[in-house]
Formats: structure tokens, C-alpha cells, sequence
């Protein structure tokens, strides 16, 4: 098993360092002159979003759009599309409930410091990859990694960046975030392609009642999911890719080693392009899960699928599919008592739907939902099953100025095996503003309003964070 946590971001790097001696020469909200990156108050269904991606985990970024026409000796992005895009954001965040629990809540200025650097090649002004893990979901990510779709010969991009943290509550909390992530990818004249893509994490879970045992505190993981793909042209009409996947989750603390598992996942799609704007597929996936320490939760999962891709129309896109998810426990005693729970989760209808719509130049609006059968956060439960979608509406008031507003719902389901049923509803709403100074300067201000409603009240909270960033990038 690929357990490996460097092995694919160092190879990454590897290539592309070569690129460049030899050649020296999901999804972004474009705005008028830069993208945003280094937010520290992302939205995600599920848990906080990496670094250096934006809510739902797109790829917005703070680099000039304007200037395309660039020298070939521009390393640096400052011409809109160099190599090499170094960044660096500050920000400032206050809370008054730093732990998201219902009573005793504790408020909180959490200081945040982020430097960063991304590579790419060919040069680009944009950050071409969008991978937003999510270490309940088996494979690690909950919607699927779009396919990169840049047509040179090869692509090669790495980004590494840090959050430094410093908490006034407690300065013991005080820590530091790391992602690293990068691809590469080998188109050939066959039709054959072949992609490679890592992502490494060194972060925390949300603080919540649920995410400690006994003493709140920091329950830190390192992570890593790897990807490897085969998409083959076989006709202008019909394709056929092959998927592979490694998740590795692996947390700090002994206390939270019944979470350390590692997920092999492979898939199978055929493609049928039916027009230039309309492609359907079939995909069939099966998710082997295996547990370092709680070996009774291992677990073989098989899903079928129906989708379509489908661009409507200049300003609407539509990515759909649906299908069954199965889900068979290896140990047998613990499949029947999943089976014959009050809430059995072994099996059921699953979906992810994307839509983008550009209602105007200046106005969009975006919706992202998923359902499936999730591992387990909690002691208490074997799995869950999870219902989510963020809904994003962005406004450019003026050439500088642009307002955006989040809206995130998801529902957990929990399959409890001991302790009061649980089934929690999680609502958050944030409202945001940006001003772009120029090409390499932007600051955001931002308000987030958090609730949590549970069938067991000790889980539910609301939460108020208003928080103001400067964020750097050439």
C-alpha cells in the first residue's frame, strides 16, 4: 500500500525542475483582475477547506488576469502567466465560540499567517488543480477530481504552502498547517493520456464537542491521497478511463488511532460523446478500506453510476451523475449488526451534481451537491450517510470591488451502535468582500455564521466568526 506520504510530491517536483532547465521560455471564479487564493475561512461541506483553495474547493487564486501578453523571460507572474507565482496572505479572525460546543463557549483572535509558492508548466496565470480531501469520505475526496484539461503535450504544477497559526485563548494551540500538492500529465497523439497527482496534509479536524475525547484539544493528522489515471480516445465518439487511488489518513494523537486508515480506490468509466457540449458515461468503482487499529470497521464498497457532462448553453454547465452504493463490512458479526440496526447504512442511492451558470458578465452563480455513505467520525457509529451542497452567488459591484455570499447545508446520519441516535444538520452562511488594490495586492473582509442542530442537543452549537485578510501574489 502507498503509504508513502513525499513520494509523489517530490517526484512531481523532480519533473518539473527538469521542465524548467530545459525549457526555460474546478473550476475558478474569474474576476476582473486577480482571483482570490489564501482564504482562511473557506467553506466546505464537510470540514475546513486546504489552503490556497477557495469554498468547495475551487481553485481560485490571487494572480493578475490582466497583461496576457507576457516575454518569454518572465519567471515570475507579474506579466500574467509566468512559472514561478510566489504569495503570502495575513489575516486576522475573531470568534466567540472557538470550540463549537453549546454551553461554556470560549471567544477567540486566531492570527494567520500563509506563504505559499506554486510552479507550473507550461506557464499559467491560473492554479490548475482543485483537490479539497475530506477524511470521512472513503477515497478522500467527496466530489470527483475533474480531469485537467489542457491539451500540450505535458503539464507539470506543484504548490507548497504553510498556515501559521496563533491563537489568543490559548497559546498552546498554536501550530502550523502544510499542503503540497502537484500533477503531471502526458498527452499523446494516440488519444492516450496519462495523469499523476498528489496531495499531502499536515492540518487539524474543526474543533467540536465531537473531534475530542475528555480535554478539548488539537486533534492533528497528516494526510495524503495519490491518483494515477488512463483516459484512451478510442474514436472521436468513444472513451475509456482507467482510475487509481490511494488515501492514507493518519492522526497525531493515540486517543484518535481509530480513525488511521488507508483507502484503495479503483474505477472504470466508459465515455460516450454524443455532441461537441454532451458527453454521457457509465463508471463503476470499488473502494477497499482498511483500518490500522479498529480491523472490525475494514469494509469493501462497490458503486455503479450514470452521468452526464453537459454544457448548455455560453453561460450554464451542468456535471451530473447517479447511481448505487453497496457497502459490505469484512467482519461478519459487525455487517450483520450494521445490516440490522435501526439505521442501517450498507447500502442506498448515491449522487454528485455540479452546476455553473454566468447570469451576466458581472453576476454568477454556482451549486454543488452530493449524497453517499461515509467512514465513521465518532466512536459511537459505524458510518454515516451524508447529504450536502454549497450554493455560491458572486457579484462584481465595480472593476475592483466584488461581493460574494456562501451557503452551505449538509445533513449527517449517523449508523450509532451505542449511545442516543444522532442525525445533525449544519448550516453555514458567509458573506464576503473583496478589494482588489492592484495586480498583486487584495483584502477580504468576511463574516461566517455557523449551526449545528443534533437529535443529541450535545452536539449542537452556533457559531460567529468575523475575520479580515491581505492577500499577496505575483
Amino acid at each position: 500500500m502507498m503509504k508513502n506520504k513525499y513520494l509523489l510530491p517530490s517526484a512531481c517536483f523532480f519533473i518539473f525542475s527538469s521542465l524548467l532547465i530545459n525549457s526555460v521560455e474546478s473550476k475558478e471564479l474569474t474576476i476582473d483582475k486577480m482571483t482570490v487564493v489564501a482564504q482562511t475561512d473557506a467553506v466546505a461541506p464537510a470540514q475546513d477547506t486546504p489552503m490556497g483553495q477557495g469554498p468547495s474547493g475551487t481553485s481560485e487564486s490571487l494572480l493578475p488576469e490582466d497583461n496576457l501578453q507576457t516575454d518569454d523571460d518572465d519567471l515570475f507572474g507579474t506579466k500574467g502567466g509566468g512559472y514561478i507565482h510566489p504569495f503570502f496572505s495575513v489575516a486576522g479572525e475573531y470568534t466567540d465560540n472557538l470550540f463549537n460546543v453549546y454551553t461554556d463557549e470560549k471567544s477567540n483572535f486566531l492570527t494567520t499567517l500563509s506563504p505559499g509558492i506554486w510552479l507550473a508548466f507550461p506557464r499559467t496565470k491560473e492554479v490548475p488543480l482543485a483537490i479539497a480531501p475530506n477524511n470521512s469520505t472513503p477515497g478522500g475526496l467527496q466530489m470527483a477530481l475533474p480531469d485537467y484539461p489542457g491539451f500540450e503535450r505535458y503539464n507539470a504544477y506543484i504548490l507548497g504552502a504553510l498556515d501559521f497559526k496563533y491563537y489568543s485563548e490559548d497559546s498552546e494551540l498554536n501550530d502550523y498547517d502544510a499542503n503540497v500538492e502537484g500533477f503531471f500529465k502526458l498527452n499523446l497523439r494516440s488519444g492516450l493520456s496519462f495523469e499523476l497527482v498528489d496531495h499531502y496534509t499536515r492540518s487539524q479536524d474543526r474543533f467540536d464537542i465531537g473531534n475530542f475525547l475528555g480535554e478539548i484539544s488539537l486533534r492533528r493528522y497528516n494526510s495524503n491521497i495519490a491518483l494515477f489515471n488512463v483516459i484512451w480516445d478510442i474514436t472521436e465518439k468513444i472513451g475509456l478511463k482507467v482510475d487509481y487511488s490511494n488515501f492514507f489518513l493518519d492522526y497525531k494523537e493515540v486517543d484518535d488511532a481509530f480513525l488511521n486508515r488507508t483507502d484503495n480506490a479503483f474505477s472504470l468509466y466508459g465515455i460516450f460523446t454524443f455532441s461537441p457540449k454532451t458527453a454521457l458515461f457509465l463508471e463503476y468503482r470499488y473502494i477497499d478500506v482498511s483500518y490500522d487499529t479498529e480491523t472490525d470497521k475494514d469494509n469493501d464498497q462497490d458503486s455503479i453510476y450514470g452521468g452526464i457532462s453537459w454544457i448548455a448553453s455560453t453561460k450554464t454547465s451542468i456535471d451530473f451523475k447517479a447511481g448505487y452504493q453497496t457497502r459490505e463490512y469484512k467482519d461478519k458479526a459487525v455487517n450483520d449488526i450494521s445490516e440490522n440496526s435501526y439505521n442501517s447504512n450498507n447500502d442506498g442511492l448515491i449522487f454528485e451534481l455540479d452546476v455553473q451558470y454566468k447570469v451576466t458578465q458581472k453576476t454568477s452563480l454556482s451549486l454543488g451537491m452530493h449524497h453517499q455513505i461515509e467512514e465513521t467520525d465518532s466512536t459511537e457509529a459505524l458510518d454515516k450517510r451524508i447529504l450536502g451542497g454549497t450554493f455560491r452567488y458572486n457579484q462584481e459591484f465595480a472593476e475592483d470591488f466584488i461581493g460574494m455570499l456562501d451557503f452551505t447545508y449538509e445533513n449527517a446520519d449517523y449508523n450509532q451502535i451505542t449511545g442516543p441516535k444522532r442525525d445533525d444538520d449544519r448550516f453555514i452562511l458567509r458573506p464576503a468582500l473583496q478589494y482588489i488594490f492592484n495586480d498583486w495586492l487584495m483584502a477580504e473582509l468576511a463574516y461566517t455564521w455557523e449551526q449545528r442542530n443534533s437529535t443529541d442537543e450535545i452536539y449542537e452549537y452556533d457559531t460567529n466568526t468575523v475575520s479580515f485578510s491581505l492577500n499577496s501574489a505575483l
